[in-house]
């Protein structure tokens, strides 16, 4: 370990972390105190966002264990989401039984206009980093989202 003034390298990127995703969820908040929206369909949206990005298809079942909600509160949820132009159901061509949730094009502009200057500004920060330090920043994010993914997934599964 090299040390960092007293504190050993990599001590205070848990902290560092963790005010950062305070204000990751401050500012999603500010979005969904001015668009009149609750907590949990800011929640539902990201989910269906990062779900578009990777190319996955969500489903009402899908989006409901993601935000663990029980399936009277997601179809509430839902129903909140799709009267405010949010988020559309559409048949799933492959099995037209099962419903595929999207967000609508007003959902995604909206959204854009909100959350743009946020990735700017977040891409700002990375402007005095070269090619190879931006390369080790994208992979520890990677890596510590995959880690807390996994251990989210085990504390989920423990009784209790």
């Amino acid at each position: 370990m090299s040390p960092i003034g007293d504190h050993p390298a990599g001590s205070r990127v848990p902290v560092l972390v963790q005010q950062l995703s305070y204000e990751l969820t401050r500012f999603s908040h500010l979005f969904a105190h001015r668009h009149a929206l609750h907590p949990t369909d800011i929640d539902a949206l990201a989910h269906l966002h990062q779900a578009a990005l990777r190319g996955e298809a969500m489903t009402p079942g899908r989006l409901a264990a993601s935000i663990d909600l029980s399936p009277p509160a997601t179809t509430a949820l839902l129903r909140r989401l799709e009267a405010s132009g949010h988020v559309e159901r559409i048949p799933d061509p492959a099995d037209g039984r099962r419903q595929l949730l999207t967000l609508t094009a007003t959902a995604r502009q909206v959204a854009g206009g909100f959350f743009g200057p946020l990735a700017g500004a977040l891409r700002a920060t990375l402007t005095d980093l070269d090619d190879a330090e931006v390369a080790v920043v994208e992979r520890w994010l990677a890596s510590a989202t995959e880690a807390t993914g996994q251990l989210a997934d085990r504390v989920a599964a423990q009784p209790g």
